[in-house]
């Protein structure tokens, strides 16, 4: 993890977006505002404790795939919260996609809402829930917001001029205020007290980088605590748009230009 200031914003680059948890450590209990092409929501320890669980079966300690399963991801927890191990060691056992529910599951973080453009139609996570997806709110801690396409597309279906669109207005006004709107309705308190957390694979155009209107964006910035960037080198790479030549350092070196601006 790297830490920089720019004009007294502090921010943390990291290469995998689960990286950011050593700067989210130090928090008490904020939320965060979550700009990234994938939800991230995937329960924690879900990869380590599958294939920890599947090496014990087979060597005939357990029988019960998902019940050690369980066990295994309350037991990393509880180290954690007991302070027996260290989020670096955490870290070495989770996926990029899977830092959200951590985080919440140990009230590192209050409420994390993500702004991404990789839909789910459903969870297997109780701790998510999808913002215009078809299960009730059940005051979730992890708030999807996967719009298909800008606000004010009256398209039934959304096409590929839909995906260029919504990847160029990443960052403009009136895209922001939308998702900020949607979040202010389950917590109205919840740009009191945020981190700005941006995954690099979040911009997948370079117009993207280059909105028209973005004082909100940069509103963003001036009033949150820190902002967390992950890098995500290869994410990128597979999320461009074709025609697209973008990679993680253009993109941060942007972001930081774009930072700079915003304090002014």
């Amino acid at each position: 993890m790297k830490k920089i200031s720019v004009n007294k914003k502090t921010l943390y680059v990291v290469e995998s977006h689960n990286q950011v948890l050593e700067a989210w450590e130090s928090c008490t209990r904020q939320n965060v505002f979550s700009l990234d092409f994938h939800t991230d929501s995937r329960e924690a320890f879900q990869n380590y404790s599958y294939w920890k669980a599947d090496s014990e079966i087979k060597s005939g300690l357990y029988r019960d795939h998902e019940k050690r399963k369980k066990e295994i991801i309350d037991q990393k927890i509880n180290q954690y919260l007991e302070k027996e191990i260290t989020i670096k060691q955490i870290n070495d056992n989770l996926k990029n996609d899977e830092h959200l529910d951590f985080s919440v599951r140990v009230d590192m973080i209050d409420t994390v809402f993500i702004l991404s453009k990789n839909s789910n139609a459903s969870s297997s996570n109780p701790n998510v829930y999808i913002i215009d997806g078809r299960n009730n709110y059940r005051n979730q801690r992890i708030l999807e917001y996967s719009p298909p396409c800008i606000p004010g597309c009256e398209k039934s279906i959304h096409d590929e001029k839909c995906r260029y669109m919504r990847a160029d207005s990443s960052l403009e006004d009136f895209v922001l205020d939308t998702a900020i709107a949607r979040a202010k309705n389950f917590k109205s308190s919840f740009f009191e007290n945020y981190i700005l957390d941006i995954d690099c694979d979040f911009f997948n155009t370079e117009k993207s980088l280059y909105p028209e209107n973005f004082e909100t964006f940069k509103k963003l910035i001036r009033e949150s605590d820190f902002i967390t960037i992950a890098l995500e080198p290869e994410c990128v790479k597979i999320c461009l748009l074709e025609g697209c030549r973008l990679n993680s350092e253009i993109i941060l070196s942007r972001l930081i230009t774009i930072i700079e601006e915003s304090q002014i």
